[in-house]
């Protein structure tokens, strides 16, 4: 039972579930998918708030997880030499669907749309994975290159979340970050006094997530200053063995995992009608932005010297690049965050809704690109 738990969990089909039933939902009686989502209860708290402000915070200090283990010495961006392709990759992979972004909104869009310039910049590391390996396979680096690009990009989402994206209506107030920093200082004296619990750094989370929510900044990013601090180190020359830091990702991953159902649920509930021109830019800006702009960096990372796995063909890169074109999870958040207007926010969602046919297009395309290639050998 525990294994097809977890298998569910890594197949996201909480997520899938929680889009469908948010779609439907909303299409058949918006008045009620509202009044569910966002009814209060209790001041200035209602289910949404909870999701997006509360269950959030595990979610990205799950992504924040993935971010310690790849740069501690033995994961797979240590050192960081050794993947400035995939780092090269990542930044192209955000910087032209941002130019295509702002070239196709000044041309067919609207100075209203303009906020949602990062929404294409996201990857959904979970299901771009199960896309990649379906088409490559766990084996084939094709699939650990995009794991180590996802996870640098992830690392420059999360940076344009804080930065770019306070409370729109409420401006910074950088007094309260103080409390950040002493959630910080005291994770930091907890790590020293080798304290284990992982309990005790979670609850000095709480003060990041005041500090953050009185700054008038995403509370949801609490975590991610608070992970790097409980303990995962393993003793140098011996087998890996549980940390901490591992216990705490294997008793919330249910939650999290099944969480992201109520994340569907309370976010993708658009009716299709608000569907505009701003969706068909964010979706073309995830689809060409990611796919040209890995491509490209990744080729002069190469004539910088900088070489990737000759296993990986050009095509296999192009691949990688279409699944990466995923944004949803992410990019269904920074669209709830970006607007104020709900039928622009409706837009750019059902954009972020559709960037998941990318990995089905991926997945065609290889399909037609190894039959061909059978053709040829008969």
């Amino acid at each position: 039972m525990k294994e097809l738990i977890k298998k569910i969990g890594d197949l996201s089909l909480p997520l899938i579930v929680g889009i469908v039933v948010a779609l439907a939902w909303a299409n058949i009686d918006a008045y009620s998918y509202n009044s569910f989502v966002y009814h209060e209860l209790a001041p200035k708290i209602n289910f949404h708030f909870l999701i997006n402000d509360v269950f959030l915070v595990l979610f990205f200090g799950f992504v924040s997880i993935e971010i310690v283990h790849g740069i501690a010495p033995g994961g797979n961006l240590y050192p960081i030499k050794n993947t400035v392709s995939n780092l090269m990759g990542a930044l192209g992979g955000i910087l032209l669907p941002i130019a295509l972004f702002f070239f196709f909104n000044t041309f067919w869009g609207a100075p209203s749309y303009r906020n949602g310039w990062a929404i294409p910049t996201a990857t959904d590391v979970a299901i771009s994975l199960l896309f990649a390996q379906i088409i490559f396979g766990k084996k084939h680096p094709a699939f650990t290159f995009l794991l180590l690009l996802a996870i640098a990009d992830d690392v420059v989402g999360l940076a344009i979340i804080a930065l770019f994206y306070p409370d729109p209506e409420l401006p910074i107030n950088p007094r309260w970050l103080s409390l950040v920093l002493v959630a910080i200082v005291i994770a930091w004296i907890l790590n020293k006094h080798k304290v284990r619990s992982y309990w005790a750094y979670l609850f000095t989370g709480i003060f990041s997530w005041i500090g953050l929510h009185h700054a008038n900044m995403h509370p949801s990013l609490a975590l991610i200053f608070i992970i790097p601090f409980i303990p995962h180190e393993t003793s140098p020359g011996k087998e890996r063995c549980q940390t901490e830091l591992d216990h705490f990702e294997n008793d919330f991953k249910p939650v999290v995992d099944y969480g992201l159902f109520f994340f569907g649920l309370s976010n993708a509930g658009v009716v299709f009608s608000s569907i505009s021109i701003l969706t068909l830019i964010i979706f073309i800006s995830l689809l060409v932005g990611k796919t040209l702009g890995i491509y490209l960096m990744v080729k002069f990372a190469g004539l910088c010297k900088f070489n990737i796995n000759n296993a990986i063909s050009n095509l296999d890169l192009l691949l990688i690049g279409m699944t990466a074109g995923i944004g949803l999870t992410v990019s269904l958040f920074i669209s709830e965050i970006a607007y104020t207007e709900a039928d622009i926010a409706g837009a750019a969602k059902m954009g972020a809704l559709f960037s998941l046919f990318n990995g089905f297009i991926a997945l065609m395309v290889a399909k037609l690109i190894r039959k061909e290639q059978e053709i040829k050998h008969i």
